[in-house]
C-alpha cells in the first residue's frame, strides 16, 4: 500500500517535536537487526535526488508497526550533515513524516499522536496514565487528545 502513496509523502511533511541534542550517539532498538523486504520504503520517499533537504538512509528503514491500514516506519536520516531519526507514517489518505534529533520526536495526525523515544529514555519519558500504547521498542501512540474547541 505504501508504494501508491509515496509521492504524497514529501508534500505532507509535518513538523516534529524535538528535544535537545545529546552529546553521545542516540540509539534505537527498532533500527537494529537485518532489514527485511517489508522494511523498505519506496525510493521516492528517501529524499535523494529531490529538493528535500532530508536524506533518509534507505538501508535503515524498519516497519515497526501496522495499525489497521496504517504502516509506521522508523529510519535514520541526515539533514545538512546532521543525524536525524524519522518516523514515517503511511496512512491511506494522508502519508506524513517527522524527523528530529535528540531523545524524542513527536507528531500527530487527526487521529493519533506518535512519539519516538531513544533507548536512553524509552522506559522513563512517558506517563502511563496518559493513555500511551507501546507499538514497538521505540514508538508509542495514543488517540489525539481533544482540545477545548473539540468538545464544545
Amino acid at each position: 500500500m505504501h508504494r501508491r502513496i509515496a509521492s504524497g509523502l514529501i508534500a505532507l511533511t509535518l513538523a516534529a517535536g524535538l528535544s535537545a541534542c545529546t552529546g553521545g550517539v542516540t540509539s534505537y532498538a527498532d533500527l537494529e537487526g537485518d532489514q527485511a523486504d517489508k522494511d523498505r520504503l519506496p525510493s521516492s520517499t528517501t529524499g535523494a535526488g529531490s529538493d528535500d533537504p532530508l536524506a533518509i538512509d534507505a538501508e535503515s528503514t524498519r516497519l515497526v508497526a501496522v495499525q489497521g491500514d496504517t504502516e509506521i516506519f522508523l529510519a535514520s536520516a541526515t539533514e545538512q550533515g546532521q543525524s536525524r531519526i524519522c518516523i514515517i507514517v503511511f496512512a491511506e489518505t494522508q502519508p506524513f513524516r517527522a524527523c528530529g534529533s535528540g531523545d524524542r520526536v513527536s507528531m500527530s495526525d487527526s487521529v493519533n499522536e506518535y512519539t519516538v523515544l531513544s533507548d536512553a529514555v524509552v522506559d522513563t519519558a512517558l506517563d502511563p496514565a496518559e493513555d500511551w500504547t507501546k507499538i514497538s521498542e521505540n514508538v508509542f501512540t495514543r488517540p489525539v487528545q481533544p482540545t477545548t474547541s473539540d468538545t464544545q
